[in-house]
């Protein structure tokens, strides 16, 4: 496990892993900001700013939390390797969370309007159950609760096989192309953004060489 390498009192790892966190918060925010376009709020320039500019923000903190993990690494005479380094590849999945939940606006802007849709209830549950998601990710990891990660990566693996029945339900839709194509994306952004959220997670539970692997599909993971 990652966090049995963690020695107490280091300034530098305290606020790499409170950026990350805050990270994840914000990935959130970029999350329910576009999902509130498009389930009926629409597009409008306050709206694709605010977006960007979260980010925008997201990106940055990327930039500083890999220098301050670099400088880390060479300055200090004892350093903690495998926390380094898995936090040099989580940091990735938290930026990914931003860039796939910036992907949901684009939607909009393309047309897609989940409002009055038939499916509407549907579509939503699994936009709260997201949402839900990042925000207990935010929380567990920010409290290092281990057995807390453990319960999210598995409820959130059942997860994944819903988004892969529902890409698989647009293909063979007999809807118009529209309908089909913004449910396909829609379900396959709500799938990475999953992938990644336990991507992340797992830094708290895994040694390093078995991190990053819930992209892969799960026959994969060996």
């Amino acid at each position: 496990m990652v966090f049995q390498f963690f020695k107490g009192g280091d300034s530098t790892i305290d606020a790499v892993e409170a950026t990350l966190v805050q990270m994840l918060l914000d990935g959130r925010d970029v999350f329910d900001t576009a999902m509130e376009a498009l389930f009926g709020g629409g597009k409008s320039k306050e709206t694709k700013k605010e977006i960007k500019s979260t980010d925008r923000g997201i990106n940055t903190a990327q930039r500083d939390v890999r220098r301050e993990l670099m400088i880390h690494a060479s300055v200090r005479d004892t350093v903690d390797l495998p926390l380094v380094l898995a936090y040099m590849s989580t940091v990735k999945d938290v930026e990914r969370i931003g860039d796939y939940s910036k992907n949901f606006y684009d939607l909009v802007k393309y047309g897609a309007d989940f409002e009055n849709a038939p499916d509407h209830d549907e579509l939503a549950g699994y936009r709260d159950r997201v949402s839900t998601l990042l925000g207990d990710a935010a929380a567990t990891f920010g409290a290092r609760d281990t057995d807390r990660a453990r319960d999210l990566i598995a409820k959130a693996d059942a997860f994944l096989d819903e988004y892969d029945d529902h890409v698989k339900a647009a293909y063979r839709s007999t809807g118009t192309p529209g309908d089909a194509v913004s449910r396909a994306l829609y379900y396959r952004f709500l799938k990475r953004i999953t992938a990644h959220v336990m991507n992340f997670l797992t830094s708290m539970v895994l040694p390093v060489d078995r991190l990053d692997y819930y992209d892969e599909a799960k026959d994969d993971r060996k």
